[in-house]
C-alpha cells in the first residue's frame, strides 16, 4: 500500500531555528524534529509498520507561488513576513510519500520544482514483487477472451499504441 499527499505534518523547532537550519540545508536536524519521521520510526501512532525514503530535498512547503521564496522569508515580495494577520508558516515538509507491505522497496525519493503552488510535489518510484498465478493458461485465456475485450476501456485503448507499448500519453484527456 502506498499513501502519498499532504500529509500537514511540520517541524518541531521555532520558526526561527527552522528557516536558520533551511538556509544552512542542514536536513539531518531538520528531520530529526519532524513530526512524521518520528511518529514512523518510532514505531507508534497511526503510522506504525509504515515505512518512508530518505529525504534529501528541500521542504516541500510553504512558498509563495510562483516563486522559490519560502513563505515570510527575508527574501519575500514586499521584505517581511506576508500580509498582516496571516499566518506565518515555517518551511516545512508536509509533501509526503509512505508505504507498507511486503515486496514494496523505493528506489528513488525526490521532490519536483513546480511552482503552480505553495507546495512543492513529491515523487517516488518503486519496484514490486508480485506472486505470478501457476497456471498461465488461465490467465492467458481470459486476456484472450471476449470478457476482456468487454471490461477494457477506449481510455486504455488509446493509452496503449501498438507502434509503442510501453508509452502512456498523459497530456491527452481521457
Amino acid at each position: 500500500m502506498i499513501l502519498l499527499g499532504d500529509l500537514n505534518y511540520r517541524i518541531s523547532l521555532p520558526e526561527a531555528k527552522t528557516r536558520l537550519l533551511v538556509e544552512r540545508r542542514d536536513w539531518k536536524t531538520l528531520l530529526e524534529n519532524d513530526q512524521l519521521r518520528a511518529e514512523v520510526t518510532r514505531g507508534g501512532g497511526a503510522f506504525r509498520g509504515w515505512s518512508e525514503g530518505d529525504i534529501a530535498f528541500s521542504p516541500t512547503y510553504k512558498y509563495y507561488p510562483n516563486s522559490d521564496t519560502y513563505y515570510g522569508g527575508r527574501a519575500a515580495a514586499g521584505g517581511g513576513g506576508g500580509r498582516k494577520g496571516e499566518k506565518r508558516r515555517a518551511p516545512a515538509w508536509c509533501d509526503r510519500i509512505l508505504w507498507r507491505g511486503a515486496g514494496l522497496s523505493q528506489t528513488r525519493y525526490d521532490r519536483c520544482e513546480s511552482r503552480l503552488s505553495d507546495h512543492r510535489p513529491v515523487r517516488a518510484v518503486f519496484t514490486v514483487e508480485v506472486d505470478a498465478p501457476r497456471n498461465l493458461n488461465s490467465l492467458r485465456s481470459f486476456f484472450m477472451s471476449e470478457r476482456f475485450d468487454r471490461a477494457r476501456s477506449p481510455a486504455a485503448d488509446r493509452l496503449l499504441r501498438k507502434d509503442d507499448v510501453n508509452s502512456a500519453r498523459f497530456a491527452e484527456t481521457l
